[in-house]
């Protein structure tokens, strides 16, 4: 019995020792698999820092090809490059991280993705198109693969598929899309406008409006519309919905305002309002116009006189503009003011020039006219007039 019983523990001890023999074996090969991991992953860094990306890119290639485990850190390597502006060198590198055998699906996925924004970067569209599309198709990555396929159907400017990608991503995401819908609605309407097609561009902004009550675009449109039909009064109305929209675009349209008004007869009734809108609007636009009316009807002198009281209020370099130009009317006969006038004038006009007039409430950029769809930032709406001194 004691035979057996040790016969029993010799052979445990000998199992362990195998074990533990094994497993060192094990581990020093990992551990020399690591080292030469470790070695090219730091070589491929000191191209980079070095300045040297195709060597730099060869190395994470060829680590790619070899082994998964520096996958995140060449993924985001690929994502710097694109973000540089190395559209290609992006585009390499994540295709040898798809391509790599026994790749995790998680891992090819997040590859796709990624390699779907460097072909959207490159503006290759439709091969981006496909990618997004694809993840989608098998739930991957689906808020953010379907943000990016409303990317790529924005610049391609196919508004309908727009439509149904940010629908899709506001269920799937949460996110409220309705004001970025409604500018698709209306850029469909504006190409029916321009095919003449009455019907389906009044569809569209019904639409848009559907979707965002308070789309100041939507109801612009509507409201020059009606302006170029000659209903001026139905054009006065839909010009003040906008204004209760949001006012902050009022120097859009205040001029065009002004003809409806003039068409009907009811210009007392436009200085009236404009009186009243100068106190509660930061900008300038109101006085300009308003200035103009006064001259029309009232007189030079009055028109000088308000201008002059209003630039106390609100100093404006456009304001003093239209008080030299005043001054220019009124001193026509006499050729040495109005030199002077007229050297002030274009001193102004050069300030005017230089200045941005819109500003990208979210990214900054700055514009001299105004765009619905921030030309940086690719934003719907954040381009607002600047009110100051030089501006608005």
């Amino acid at each position: 019995m004691i035979e057996v019983v040790g016969f029993i523990l010799a052979a445990l001890v000998g199992i362990m020792i195998g074990i533990n023999l094994n497993k060192f074996k094990i581990e020093r090969k990992n551990l020399k698999r690591l080292e030469k991991l470790n070695h090219s992953y730091f070589k491929g860094l000191n191209y980079l820092l070095n300045d040297d990306s195709d060597r730099a890119i060869d190395v994470f290639i060829e680590l790619a090809k070899s082994s998964s485990e520096t996958f995140e850190p060449q993924l985001a390597l690929g994502n710097l490059y694109r973000r540089k502006g190395e559209v290609d060198k992006a585009i390499k590198l994540h295709q040898s991280l798809i391509s790599q055998p026994n790749l995790p699906e998680n891992y090819r996925t997040k590859a796709l993705l990624a390699m779907g924004k460097d072909y959207m970067s490159a503006g290759l569209l439709d091969r981006a198109e496909v990618l997004f599309t694809e993840l989608v198709e098998i739930e991957a990555y689906t808020p953010e693969a379907l943000y990016s396929l409303c990317e790529v159907y924005q610049q391609e400017q196919d508004w309908q598929e727009a439509i149904k990608a940010a629908s899709r991503y506001e269920v799937v995401s949460g996110r409220n899309m309705a004001n970025d819908i409604a500018h698709f609605h209306c850029e469909l309407a504006e190409k029916c406008i321009a095919k003449e097609d009455k019907d389906k561009s009044e569809f569209y902004l019904k639409a848009a409006l559907k979707t965002n009550p308070k789309c100041v675009r939507a109801k612009l449109i509507q409201a020059r519309e009606l302006q170029n039909e000659k209903k001026w009064k139905l054009a006065i109305k839909a010009y003040h919905l906008a204004l209760e929209y949001d006012d902050v675009f009022a120097s859009e349209y205040i001029d065009e305002m002004s003809v409806c008004y003039s068409k009907i007869k009811k210009c007392d009734d436009f200085k009236e309002f404009l009186l009243g809108f100068i106190e509660s609007y930061r900008g300038i636009s109101p006085v300009l116009v308003l200035a103009r009316m006064y001259k029309d009807s009232d007189g030079i002198e009055i028109a000088e006189k308000f201008v002059e009281e209003q630039l106390i209020e609100k100093p404006s370099v456009r304001g003093l503009d239209l008080l030299l130009k005043i001054n220019l009317e009124k001193n026509s006969g006499n050729v040495d003011e109005a030199t002077k006038f007229q050297v002030l004038k274009q001193l102004v006009n050069k300030l005017i020039e230089k200045k941005a007039n819109h500003r990208c409430r979210k990214c900054g950029f700055g514009a001299k006219k105004m765009h619905w769809q921030c030309p940086s930032c690719k934003s719907w709406g954040s381009l607002k007039p600047i009110y100051g001194l030089e501006t608005e």
